[in-house]
């Protein structure tokens, strides 16, 4: 048997529920989004350090960091409102035989404005990759 003091609560309940699962949506698509974005800027550090490890001299790697990291991120998509490339490339110059390493950190503000739910701000990503020289090639 249905009581007349019912009506109208489906209603309340859905004007309450929706407003709660939006957000939720909103706050996986961010967190998704970050978590795209921070998987990006690892393989941009990866592949720049790649490159820089083969590079003939520091200032040729150094140039190479920068053109692959660029476009590595822009080949993914990935709209950074910042990007910073810290560099270590001073092994490359080391003699045939020396062991040395490259090293690629990257970092990119992701901007939030352009959600479901437009965020305030950016959150930054930071990422660093490490490749060893081939101390037998030739450099």
């Amino acid at each position: 048997m249905k009581r007349r003091d019912q009506r109208g609560a489906v209603s309340v309940e859905v004007a309450l529920l929706v407003p709660v699962f939006v957000l939720v949506a909103a706050g996986a698509t961010a967190g998704w989004r970050l978590w795209w974005a921070g998987g990006q800027v690892q393989a941009a550090a990866e592949a720049a350090a790649r490159a820089a490890s083969v590079a003939s001299n520091s200032q040729a790697a150094s140039q190479v960091v920068a053109t692959v990291v660029t476009a590595d991120l822009e080949t993914a998509g990935v709209h950074c409102q910042d990007v910073s490339i810290s560099q270590d490339v001073a092994a490359v110059n080391l003699p045939p035989g020396v062991p040395g390493t490259v090293r690629v950190q990257v970092s990119c503000a992701v901007g939030l404005s352009d959600l479901l739910l437009p965020m305030p701000g950016s959150i930054t990503v930071r990422s660093s990759a490490d490749e060893a020289i081939d101390i037998y090639g030739r450099r």
